[in-house]
């Protein structure tokens, strides 16, 4: 018996190594494919570490095999890969989450609208693809929503979806600089229009263009729910529970039932790698479909890796409730072009490896958007060798960071989360060397062989020198961007309110987001206040925070020294500077240097 069972598996083993042969035929003169993370385990570490990444989860899907693993890291040791993969972690999915409307409006006008009995509630969106995303959403809005009237430039569903001719970004609206989600379903439909039109006036290019946008899919979403009377009985329904994502949470009841704390906390790096918990015990999002569009649900490794395995098991016939191999399919088309080669489809950012776009959505893009690009670049064997086309996703929010690579063709996909944000991006440099070993790609420049040392390395170590190196250079880049802004978030002190005792009461822009200025007198109820100020709109307030004075402008900073603000003060809320200004009818009003325009909020009578 011993015999046969230990024949068997020199059989299967053998049958295996075959068959990944044929799929990666390089491979036969490296490591088994199925030994990657095995083989790429210090490199990691060495990333993690760089990194001060908290928690890290890597799935990669190689037709039917799985490869897992999970890594924890405390703030000051080193990280350690965990003796058995963790099935318990949990990460808020950000941009991830893109991926999933995708799919509910594919199913929503391709699947669910081919019954057109009256009592249908998808009927109205048989054909919406080419129609205006406006008068489709009017239609089914009913009761549940007020209508959206029109969106300057007429985008049809088609090119919301594919970031075609769409909204600009509102994120400086949708998040305080804290973190705090604000805006309201009904808050966002109420300006969005408005908004559009006014800031697609300062673009001359405004028809016919790309940008990449949370509105766009903000407003898709609230097309689903509006169409099934509730985007997460939708996405349970139609989605999580035929993918088997058991650990997919959109509700915070749920997930605080079924999760404990240490398994679903995130972490901010400063400049100087501390880490500190980020607004610890709390839950940011869910309470609002807006809120659940551009921050998405929690979830872990293994439930993407079902979705992202089953879209790959669909394009082979399988089905998942409804989700079909026309789905899977449907899912691969669209285009709005960067370039020839470049652009996003309806599943995400299509591109080759060769070019600069394979990481581009990463926080280590945000924060030196001018450095070398040629580093980024995956493939850089030359241009004659074969095509290496993918769809890379990434999501990234405070406290979170994720990248996603599908290769539908090789029936191949890589996911990194990671629960930490900070000077570098771990899962944007993991990703990719997980990538890089799969396919055997080379790295795309010299930095590899910088000393005498690594001259006589493989190419597999060569390559994995080049990541942990790109890893320490990104930090000490990243770092120096960060730093400024701890700097300037330090350095103002409070200011007596009694110094400016016209400036406190509420201040509101034309987008429904509101500035209040206040007296605080801290916890003790002190003689002299200092001004503080909270962002709002609608129910939804930020924590307070010190409003104080710079040479002539006033400055938002944290409560106290050091504390973590959001990623979006490196892009929305870069500019955190405010100017007090009065009209010609002595009505103070505020304003700063906006992303797409001038930020104005009129103080309230």
């Amino acid at each position: 018996m011993v015999s046969f069972v230990a024949t068997a598996a020199k059989v299967l083993k053998a049958s295996l190594h075959g068959f990944f042969a044929i799929i990666f035929p390089h491979q036969q003169t490296m490591s088994p494919v199925t030994q990657i993370l095995d083989d790429i385990d210090e490199s990691n570490v060495q990333i993690l570490d760089i990194s001060n990444t908290a928690r890290c989860a890597i799935v990669c899907g190689l037709s039917d095999l799985r490869l897992r693993a999970t890594y924890h890291k405390s703030d000051t040791g080193r990280a350690k890969r965990d003796e058995q993969y963790n099935e318990e972690l949990l990460f808020q999915m950000a941009s991830l989450f893109k991926v999933f409307i995708a799919s509910g409006v594919i199913l929503v006008i391709d699947k669910l609208s081919a019954d057109q009995a009256p009592e249908n509630p998808y009927r109205k969106l048989m054909g919406a693809w080419d129609r205006p995303f406006a008068e489709v959403f009017d239609k089914v809005a009913g009761h549940r929503y007020p209508k959206l009237g029109s969106l300057p430039g007429n985008p049809t569903v088609e090119q919301l979806l594919v970031h075609f001719n769409g909204v600009d970004n509102i994120n400086h609206l949708l998040v305080a600089v804290d973190g705090t989600p604000l805006l309201s379903s009904l808050g966002f439909l109420d300006f969005i229009s408005q908004y559009t039109e006014d800031t697609g006036g300062q673009h001359e290019e405004r028809k016919e263009r790309v940008l990449y946008s949370n509105s766009n899919y903000i407003l898709l979403a609230l097309l689903i729910d509006a169409a099934s009377g509730s985007l997460q009985e939708f996405l349970e329904g139609y989605i999580f529970q035929p993918f088997g994502m058991t650990r997919t949470f959109l509700m915070r009841d749920t997930l605080r039932s079924q999760s404990e704390s240490t398994q679903r906390q995130s972490y901010v790096v400063s400049s100087n790698r501390r880490r500190r918990a980020f607004r610890p015990d709390e839950f940011l999002g869910l309470t609002d479909i807006v809120h659940i569009a551009w921050l998405g649900p929690y979830t872990s490794a293994t439930d993407l890796s079902n979705f992202f395995g089953g879209i790959m098991s669909a394009l082979d016939g399988k089905t998942f409730g409804l989700f079909d191999k026309a789905v899977a399919e449907s899912l691969c088309r669209g285009w709005a072009a960067f370039d020839g080669e470049t652009g996003y489809k309806r599943c995400g950012l299509y591109t080759d490896l060769k070019t600069k776009w394979p990481g581009s959505h990463s926080f280590n893009r945000l924060l030196s958007p001018k450095s070398n690009l040629t580093t980024h670049v995956l493939d850089g064997r030359p241009s004659d060798k074969e095509e290496n086309c993918v769809f890379y996703l990434a999501g990234t929010a405070t406290g979170w960071g994720h990248t996603a690579y599908l290769i539908p063709d090789k029936r191949t996909f890589v996911l990194v989360l990671t629960n930490t944000s900070g000077p570098v991006d771990a899962s944007d440099l993991i990703s990719r060397l997980c990538l890089q070993e799969i396919l055997d790609l080379q790295p795309s420049n010299n930095l590899a062989r910088r000393t005498k040392k690594w001259r006589n390395m493989t190419t597999n170590q060569r390559r994995r020198a080049h990541y942990v190196q790109m890893a320490t250079t990104m930090f000490n880049q990243n770092a120096l961007v960060i730093k400024k802004l701890e700097q300037s978030n330090d350095q103002p002190g409070d200011i007596l309110t009694s110094s400016c005792p016209y400036l406190p009461g509420k201040y509101s822009s034309k987008y429904g987001q509101c500035i209040e200025i206040t007296d605080w007198r801290g916890e003790n109820n002190d003689e002299e206040g200092v001004l503080c100020v909270t962002i709002s709109a609608g129910p939804n307030r930020s924590q307070r925070m010190r409003f104080a004075k710079k040479g002539d402008v006033f400055r938002i900073c944290s409560r106290g020294p050091s504390q973590a603000l959001a990623v979006d003060c490196f892009d929305a809320w870069k500019t955190l500077e405010f100017e007090v200004e009065q009209d010609k009818d002595g009505t103070r009003y505020l304003s700063r240097k906006g992303l797409n325009q001038r930020d104005y909020y009129r103080r309230d009578p």
